[in-house]
């Protein structure tokens, strides 16, 4: 009978924990992580890039006196580019991704007016200017063309995490071709005791970097219904690659022409960032997909060149692009 007893308070406390413990809150389950089921379908797609280039210290201000300045690369335009692609999906929501990014901008600026540079000053172009001389600039100007391609061939794979949210974990490779070519027009006169000389000169600069690596990255998307949807997409590369440069400039009192070039093996880390939205329509022969959105992509110390302060010191600097995009993309599936 003692025993019945302590077996029933037993069974009541048990009881009491569990009211007391439901009242606390509702209780949440576990989100299911699916993939998707096997299937065999194609896409392909193109987007509209709208970017702006940033190299660095490449830009720089030239004081003409009398309050006056010039910028050469500063604030540097925007320019049109595109991304074109194509993906083979397979199995289980396994994708074979190919694609490629394309930027080509250029940017002018410079001035008109007189500028002078005496024994003790530093000209922009001159490098020999011994004493009794006086350097006088009437026209400075610049051109800067900032130049991108990638290529990425992707492995990815697409997981779902419920019913509206999914992620693409994606690995694969990268090639890298940036360069930031400018080149710099300078005109006027030098005066000696025994007169004055006119001068036209050019300086052309023309750093490239060529790497190639490893890219790992996450597509996550958000799927508001009707067709809409969000998404953040995010990667990292690491690329190892050749960093050259070579300047060319005239020197403004004895004429001659010195060229100075530059070469190293650089490993460059790459960072690449997409937030944007989605409409897709479902078609008779697959989904037709809108996508708009900003991206921004940054190699870091990319960019070798020749120090313009400095001449015949290199210099470092990252290669940047941002901008809103805007593509079309069509997936089709296979019987």
């Amino acid at each position: 009978m003692l025993n019945l007893k302590k077996t029933a308070v037993a069974v009541l406390a048990l009881g009491s924990g569990a009211v007391f413990a439901g009242s606390m809150g509702p209780v949440c389950s576990a989100v299911n992580v699916t993939v998707p089921c096997e299937s065999t379908a194609w896409d392909l797609g193109a987007k509209a890039l709208y970017l702006q280039s940033n190299v660095g210290d490449i830009s720089r201000t030239v004081s003409t006196g009398a309050g006056r300045s010039a910028d050469f690369g500063h604030n540097p335009k925007w320019g049109w580019g595109f991304m074109i692609e194509g993906s083979y999906h397979f199995n289980t929501g396994n994708d074979l991704n190919l694609n490629w990014y394309h930027v080509n901008n250029s940017h002018s600026g410079g001035f008109n007016g007189s500028r002078v540079v005496d024994v003790s000053g530093t000209a922009l172009l001159d490098f020999s200017n011994p004493a009794g001389t006086t350097t006088t600039f009437n026209r400075e100007s610049g051109t800067i063309s900032p130049h991108w391609d990638a290529v990425n061939l992707e492995f990815g794979q697409h997981v779902d995490f419920g019913e509206n949210k999914s992620i693409r974990f994606h690995g694969g490779v990268e090639y890298a071709r940036l360069t930031s070519n400018a080149t710099t027009y300078s005109s006027g006169s030098i005066a000696t005791s025994a007169g004055s000389t006119s001068f036209n000169t050019t300086r052309t600069t023309d750093p490239s970097y060529n790497g190639f690596g490893p890219r790992l990255g996450a597509d996550m998307a958000y799927d508001w219904g009707n067709g809409l949807g969000i998404y953040a997409n995010g990667a990292a590369g690491l690329l190892a690659g050749s960093s050259k440069f070579s300047t060319t400039r005239n020197d403004l009192v004895t004429g001659r022409t010195v060229t100075v070039n530059g070469s190293s093996t650089t490993v460059v880390p790459e960072l690449e960032a997409k937030l944007g939205a989605t409409y897709s329509y479902a078609m008779a022969q697959g989904d037709l997909t809108l996508d708009v959105g900003w991206m921004w992509v940054n190699y870091f110390n990319a960019i070798s060149r020749e120090n313009q302060a400095v001449f015949g010191t290199p210099t470092r600097s990252d290669f940047g692009l941002e901008g809103p995009f805007i593509g079309l993309k069509w997936l089709g599936n296979v019987a």
